[in-house]
């Protein structure tokens, strides 16, 4: 089985380095009249986010500034690829105690200070690092299907484990609590039991745990997924397409995938007018940068089943799932591959 997952994992890389531009965009002749819907929701392409210095809540004093370094920026690079806006750092740092006093008391004054829509909190809560021994012996190899001698070697692990609230702005609510755990592993052979390792080397794995621990969840980035609304649709032999109100200018790229979700106004069971949203169908955005991607707006390619759903003012909202998570067990397996390449070739 773990052979397959190589092959799988081999098949995987040379289908990501080998991709296709996609269709160009159906002519202005093309363009399907559509109906309006009954309640049109604002789209989040200037969402403004403040993403704190994560708390350190362990000893770890010779790497700490490592640490919640390297955590901050991962968690940085997340909010940007929703196409949010980051509040300047230096000014969120004088915000942090306003804001912890104020969800506190459960009062919170907009006056005086910058808005923003939502505060990432974060502590860390465990970073460990161990190492371990293991003697010269016998092993299954999955790549040659049989048992080879292993080399006396030293292993090493760094572990963190932290966890992100996000707080919506400026009533305080608690949207999610998001769990992130990381490793970074590394191994020599040697026959020295006490397996020596230089700090630097220990303060780098514990730093890239830190980063691999927000890299590798898709839940930041899905709380914070950029939602536009439908403009336009046409249809001609290239597919059926629908054109959105968010672009290159908020961070929209080729092949992102996205759900479509209508409103509707209702009566409900108390006789009071409310908004029922409801998802329909998921979409594609196209694969061609130069002509279906411009700074304002993006078109995206549905299934032509789904047209006659579509009405001008529904929302759409990206979906990230990054390749690693829809492996099931052998998603571990193959964030470390990636993180390996990555760090080899410096992607």
């Amino acid at each position: 089985m773990l052979k397959k997952a190589f092959v799988a994992l081999a098949v995987l890389t040379t289908i990501t380095g080998c991709k296709s531009t996609g269709p160009n965009v159906c002519s202005a002749s093309t363009r399907v009249e559509l109906p309006v819907s009954g309640h049109v929701v604002k789209g989040t392409a200037s969402t403004k986010v403040i993403v704190f210095e994560p708390d350190l809540k362990v000893d770890t004093s010779s790497t700490a500034e490592r640490i919640t370094a390297s955590f901050h920026q991962s968690l940085s690079k997340q909010v940007n690829m929703t196409g949010s806006k980051i509040v300047d750092r230096s000014l969120a740092k004088k915000l942090k105690s306003e804001l912890q006093i104020a969800e506190a008391s459960g009062r919170y004054s907009s006056e005086g200070v910058p808005i923003a829509d939502f505060a990432i909190f974060t502590d860390i809560g465990i970073a460990n690092f161990s190492r371990e021994f293991k003697g010269a012996h016998e092993s299954y190899d999955p790549i040659k299907d049989r048992r080879v001698m292993v080399a006396a070697a030293c292993n090493f692990e760094a572990k963190i484990e932290a966890s992100t609230r996000a707080v919506s702005l400026p009533d305080m609510l608690t949207l999610d609590q998001i769990e992130f755990v990381g490793d970074n592993t590394y191994s020599y052979d040697t026959t020295n039991s006490r397996c020596p390792i230089p700090q630097d080397q220990i303060n780098s794995m514990i730093a890239k745990a830190a980063k691999s621990a927000v890299t590798r969840s898709d839940e930041l980035k899905n709380l914070l997924a950029p939602r536009a609304s439908v403009v336009e649709m046409r249809q001609c032999d290239a597919g059926t397409m629908v054109r959105i109100d968010m672009g290159s200018r908020h961070g929209v790229e080729p092949e992102w995938d996205v759900d479509f979700i209508t409103h509707e106004k209702v009566t409900n069971y108390a006789g009071e007018m409310e908004i029922e949203t409801s998802g329909y169908g998921e979409g594609v955005v196209i694969n061609n940068a130069e002509h279906g991607i411009k700074p304002n707006h993006a078109w995206v390619i549905i299934d032509k089943d789904m047209a006659g759903k579509v009405k001008r003012g529904d929302t759409v909202k990206v979906k990230f799932e990054d390749a690693c998570n829809g492996m099931s067990i052998f998603a571990s397996l193959c964030h470390k591959t990636s993180e390996t390449l990555s760090e080899t070739f410096s992607f």
